[in-house]
């Protein structure tokens, strides 16, 4: 199991609710695949550089994993295809 660092951008028309149920999304589908999620931190809704499907806002989660070497590439198809996900990105954390 390596150590992942993943960003997320949720589209800011979401309410409360619907942003804690994406987060529970994300959080099952790391578990389902056997990783573990370490740390989500909220930092919630910030300008952003560009526009992204015509949004000029998003709300920012970073979060730590564990994860399998083939996860973060099974996580990023299935995250292209929630609509409620913006952007997202995965990166390996080094020690």
């Amino acid at each position: 199991m390596k150590r992942y660092e993943i960003m997320f951008i949720l589209n800011p028309d979401l309410n409360e609710s619907e942003i804690n149920s994406e987060i529970e999304k994300i959080k099952d589908s790391v578990t389902k695949r056997n990783g573990e999620t370490n740390e989500l931190n909220i930092w919630g809704r910030r300008q952003l550089a560009y526009p992204i499907r015509k949004f000029q806002e998003g709300v920012y989660f970073l979060g730590y994993f564990n994860l399998s070497e083939e996860t973060p590439q099974e996580l990023s198809g299935e995250w292209k295809l929630s609509a409620n996900i913006l952007r997202f990105l995965v990166l390996k954390k080094e020690k």
